[in-house]
């Protein structure tokens, strides 16, 4: 009887170990396949029927995010922050689009910001308003030209997924400028203004107030400027050619 309680005893107990290293490669595993999040941001607003959220990102601004076949859309609310694992690449319209690999409430403070944006005052306008960006260089001013768009006016909500700035670009004659020369970004009613430079990617740059510093090294150079109002956004495009 000892030599089967031994034999017992060897079987639980290797047993034990084989589960123990079953737990702990499923959780390397997980760790592995979950690893770093892509996108970090406030849910603007939710499309309840076509399953998505429209996330405001630090480093890119706008992307549509579409939720996997496992994500529930009422558990998201507007104002929430989420981080968003991608499943493949972004598409570079605007806003950008994406498919949710993983998206998990973000634990870094209050589940809702509050943004204090400018409201955009419509007066006479017409909805949705054609409203001009100009980049001021040495006293001179160039309009740059519209992407995409959104606008809420009362009950009316109207939006537009345009080019890329990179393909805006191509048709959108350089600027030539000096290196380290400044512009001023104007735009009317006082929007918050965000700037990128577009390259293989996009990227923040700093704004001084409502002015850009352009690059010293030589070569052309794609910025998007975008304006927010607490009841609107707009991206617009311009190109520069640095001497």
């Amino acid at each position: 009887m000892k030599g089967v309680n031994k034999i017992h005893i060897k079987k639980h107990f290797t047993f034990l170990i084989l589960l123990c290293f079953t737990l702990v490669g499923c959780i390397q595993e997980e760790d592995t396949v979950k690893g770093e999040y892509d996108k970090k941001g406030i849910i603007t607003q939710i499309d309840i029927e076509g399953s998505r959220i429209l996330v405001d990102d630090a480093e890119t601004g706008l992307i549509w995010v579409t939720l996997n076949d496992n994500e529930d859309i009422n558990n998201y609310k507007k104002g929430q922050e989420v981080v968003i694992w991608i499943d493949g690449g972004i598409d570079e319209s605007y806003p950008a689009q994406a498919n949710a690999l993983h998206i998990e409430h973000s634990h870094s403070g209050n589940e809702t910001v509050q943004h204090s944006l400018p409201k955009f005052n419509f007066k006479n306008e017409k909805f949705p308003p054609d409203l001009k960006g100009i980049v001021k260089i040495n006293e001179t001013r160039y309009e740059m030209t519209r992407g995409g768009f959104e606008w809420k006016k009362g009950n009316q909500t109207t939006q537009t997924d345009a080019a890329s700035p990179t393909q805006i670009a191509e048709n959108f004659k350089a600027i030539v400028v000096e290196p380290n020369s400044k512009a001023t970004i104007e735009i009317e009613q006082n929007p918050n203004l965000s700037a990128y430079l577009w390259d293989s990617d996009r990227k923040k740059i700093a704004l001084e107030g409502k002015q850009i510093t352009f690059p010293a090294n030589k070569g052309r150079y794609i910025y998007e400027v975008v304006a927010k109002w607490s009841n609107g956004e707009v991206s617009y495009t311009f190109v520069i050619e640095v001497n």
